[in-house]
């Protein structure tokens, strides 16, 4: 998550290169080749330093936003919260209470009339509430590309998401490009897109990890870790669903 404090170590990390590289070209025209590679090299160093200290400082603003997120609670003293997921970009979490059915969003209310597509510092939450059986699919992307999907088996299902303009339809599989393939060999995108029975906003997409500026080989830990507790949501929402009524 951006801060103002971030904002300005990257474009410190941005400018030092610049300037060390029209240093180079003016000090190597006056024949100072030394301190051309120097004034270069300090410069570069100064670049790697700002962006090490820009990842320091939105790793700083996202602990605090996460702090505040969880101050919000639901208003019910009898919530018990069995299961919890604060989602990558720090703009939903969502949780589950097994002892009473019921499962929770926490998203971020209006801004202007409009949906907040950035978590900001100090944002605000508000809590929305739902049954299991409003819950009526799940489906999982990789990419932008859909790996999975689960529908709740009620009778009813169909209709609610063809009334919610979410129709299900059947879909084939189509073979991807072999450029596609080498692109998609790293992840920059795990989603989880949940339909519910609402008709005010049946789509709600829980994001496990989302940055393209650092893709995650399908062999790293870390893509391994976070596909593991997406796993184990996409098991526990599949579970609601069958389980429901």
């Amino acid at each position: 998550m951006r801060s103002t404090e971030s904002n300005w170590f990257i474009r410190l990390g941005c400018l030092s290169p610049i300037i060390g590289t029209i240093a180079l070209f003016v000090l190597i025209r006056q024949d100072s080749i030394l301190a051309a590679f120097l004034f270069f090299a300090l410069f570069f160093g100064f670049a790697i330093l700002f962006l090490y200290l820009s990842g320091r400082a939105e790793g700083k603003a996202k602990q605090k936003q996460q702090a505040h997120l969880e101050t919000f609670q639901p208003a019910k003293p009898s919530y018990t919260e069995s299961h919890a997921y604060v989602s990558y970009d720090l703009l939903s979490k969502i949780a589950i209470d097994e002892k009473h059915r019921k499962l929770y969003l926490w998203v971020p209310p209006l801004r202007d009339g409009k949906y907040v597509n950035k978590a900001y510092a100090s944002m605000p939450y508000e809590i929305v509430e739902y049954g299991y059986k409003d819950l009526l699919a799940v489906e999982v992307f990789e990419n932008g590309i859909r790996q999975e999907r689960f529908k709740n088996p009620d009778e009813r299902t169909d209709e609610r998401l063809a009334a919610l303009g979410q129709e299900w339809k059947e879909e084939t599989k189509s073979k991807l490009p072999v450029a596609k393939k080498i692109i998609y060999r790293k992840v920059a995108t795990l989603e989880m897109k949940l339909v519910l029975d609402d008709e005010e906003k049946p789509v709600r997409v829980i994001r496990f990890y989302s940055n393209l500026d650092k893709r995650l080989k399908k062999q790293s830990g870390q893509y391994m870790a976070i596909k593991k507790e997406m796993d184990h949501w996409t098991s526990l929402l599949a579970f609601i669903m069958d389980n429901g009524k």
